[in-house]
């Protein structure tokens, strides 16, 4: 499949020049590109472990890129409630065991500054604090969680309604109608063509659609289609 140097996109055969920056496609990412993918300050340590056992196995050329697709994937709300409700445990573990063990010592339960009783008041304070804060974060991810299942719950309903009507109105012919009136086009431009239409029919049925929720449906449904 030809990927994009630049912004590091996957395409599907045929397509020559990326969508977003121009730059003519290659076969493969050079590796050096793609080293820091990893390290991403937008994937949570949950999606980087996952990422790293997944590519364990693999090839290292191959793990390189697919660090690349994975970064930039597309992620719904069923998704991001799953992150949230994993975080959520977390914090609240944490939070919930460090306080008990801060109390426990304050108290002389666990003996640690028997002969310090400023750096026992100093420790106790600062590392009790550090998990109360845990324990409100782990409820601000849990109330993050519950509402990201609500919307997950409205978001796989409106796919199932999108992908029903496609099913019955948009189709090869449909699509294709008046676009090219030259078959030498070339393939990407037929693309480019094809899912800006498939665009617009969709947003004039289905009003206000989040515009990455749009363009990775159109990208699936485009590459079962074609």
């Amino acid at each position: 499949m030809p990927w994009c140097p630049k912004c590091k996109n996957e395409y599907v055969e045929g397509i020559k020049v990326c969508a977003d920056c121009g730059t003519e496609l290659v076969d493969s990412l050079d590796i050096t590109e793609t080293e820091d993918i990893i390290t991403d300050e937008n994937l949570t340590d949950d999606e980087k472990a996952a990422i790293e056992e997944f590519l364990a196995d693999e090839n290292p050329e191959d793990a390189e890129v697919k660090k690349a697709v994975w970064s930039r994937a597309y992620q719904n709300s069923a998704q991001k409630a799953e992150d949230n409700k994993s975080s959520a445990y977390t914090l609240l573990f944490l939070g919930v065991i460090g306080l008990a063990v801060c109390i426990l010592i304050f108290s002389d339960v666990i003996p640690v500054y028997q002969n310090s009783v400023t750096t026992k008041y100093l420790v106790c304070g600062v590392m009790s604090a550090l998990f109360i804060l845990f324990i409100v974060f782990g409820f601000v991810s849990m109330k993050s969680f519950k509402v990201l299942t609500l919307k997950a719950k409205s978001e796989d309903s409106l796919l199932k309604e999108i992908t029903k009507w496609c099913e019955e109105n948009l189709t090869i012919e449909n699509i294709d109608a008046g676009l090219f009136d030259n078959e030498e086009i070339p393939e990407e431009q037929k693309y480019f063509a094809r899912t800006d239409k498939m665009k617009k029919i969709i947003q004039d049925k289905f009003m206000n659609l989040e515009e990455a929720f749009l363009d990775n449906f159109i990208d699936d449904y485009y590459q079962n289609l074609f």
